[in-house]
């Protein structure tokens, strides 16, 4: 099993290596060592090694660490510990060779096309879609402005002067789906090229300010679960307890429902119910017949969210026919009647949770019949969802 990745990031601010090559060199390593730390320091070490290499430099030359990442991937079969770092590394040049480039600056003092970076964590919420692009997109325009608005005041230039064009990033992104929306995270540092405002191609980042414009004149779809809500439920309708000899009506549905927006729903049941005569501590015994029951209804959802909600229901029942003259569960203080079932309106209120997949609530039940004496109307029991 591997273990949980930590994550150490090392960074050097954008303006401490802002002078050097442009094209950074990444390098991937695994060790394995008697110690974590060992492990992680071995690797990162091969790391530096395998940088000079790809670059083809000595030792004599300055390699300078722009980010490093740490990852323990757990013991293996021997109990040594293992560990994976990825870096990404820029050759400093000599002073020696710097000094041309100083000329070179002198004649270009914007120093268009050399790279930049800003190191941060960001976060933005948009619709979600498979790769957050959206999402990104605000967040590296964010980056961006924040690492223009330092290279402005640091240099003396304005946005007539100078604009930034993405050019990656390296570092952890984390997503969180709620229903139909994303939250991204993006945790490390951010790449650019120095353009002249001119240059900037269309993909280039707008400030956030601009975007939100054009977001609200083509709003994006809403997801499918603010539109339409299909559930499939059980209920428990049992009525235990009544006043002593009053008559009592409890029930087993199953269902399914159909709801618009999360707040305007239909739903149809079927199941069966039993009456029973509540005895001399006001415990409900029921008789041994069943009869069916079906019934069509609409509802309002309370709140518009998707934590919890209630829901109010209306529906009419149609009873199967059935009667008995004898109506006797034979318990202490139970008056035997006669008892017939018929059709009527029942009213319930259900605090459930409201989300995609598995819900739970406690439904409350009121059976509305005129038909009947010393007969106990409400009851209430477990409500078990499935919601699509």
């Amino acid at each position: 099993m591997r273990a949980t990745a930590f994550v150490f990031m090392l960074t050097i601010a954008p303006w401490a290596w802002s002078e050097t090559q442009p094209e950074p060199v990444s390098v991937t390593t695994t060790a394995v060592a008697g110690s974590q730390t060992g492990a992680c320091n071995l690797a990162f070490g091969q790391a530096e090694d395998d940088a000079r290499a790809q670059m083809g430099t000595d030792d004599t030359v300055l390699l300078e660490l722009v980010s490093r990442t740490d990852e323990r991937l757990g013991t293996t079969d021997d109990g040594h510990f293992e560990c994976q770092v990825e870096t990404l590394w820029i050759e400093r040049l000599p002073l020696a060779a710097e000094q041309p480039e100083l000329e070179t600056i002198n004649e270009d003092p914007l120093r268009l096309g050399a790279l930049e970076s800003i190191d941060g964590r960001y976060q933005a919420e948009c619709r979600a879609s498979r790769r957050g692009e959206a999402c990104r997109e605000q967040i590296e325009a964010e980056a961006a402005d924040a690492l223009l608005n330092r290279l402005l005041q640091r240099e003396g230039l304005t946005n007539n002067d100078l604009a930034l064009e993405s050019d990656g990033f390296e570092g952890s992104q984390t997503f969180y789906y709620d229903q139909s929306d994303l939250t991204l995270t993006m945790d490390g540092t951010f790449y650019f090229i120095r353009v002249a405002p001119s240059t900037r191609t269309s993909e280039t980042l707008e400030p956030a300010g601009t975007r939100g414009e054009l977001s609200r004149t083509t709003p994006p779809e809403p997801g499918p679960m603010d539109n339409l809500d299909i559930t499939l439920f059980y209920t428990w309708d049992g009525n235990d307890s009544a006043s002593q000899d009053d008559l009592a009506l409890s029930a087993r549905r199953w269902g399914v429902g159909l709801w618009v927006d999360n707040r305007i729903g239909v739903s149809a049941f079927w199941g069966d119910e039993r009456a029973g005569i509540a005895d001399s501590r006001g415990n409900v015994q029921n008789a041994g017949d069943r009869y069916d029951i079906r019934g069509v209804g609409v509802g309002y959802r309370v709140f518009d969210n998707r934590s919890i909600t209630l829901e109010n229901m209306l529906h009419y029942v149609d009873a199967q026919p059935y009667s008995t003259t004898n109506l006797d569960p034979d318990c202490a203080a139970c008056t035997p009647r006669s008892y017939e079932a018929d059709d009527y309106f029942q009213a319930t209120v259900n605090l459930k949770t409201n989300n995609e997949g598995l819900n739970l609530g406690w439904m409350l039940t009121w059976k509305l019949r005129d038909d009947l004496t010393q007969f106990d109307s409400l009851s209430g029991g477990w409500y078990v969802e499935l919601q699509f």
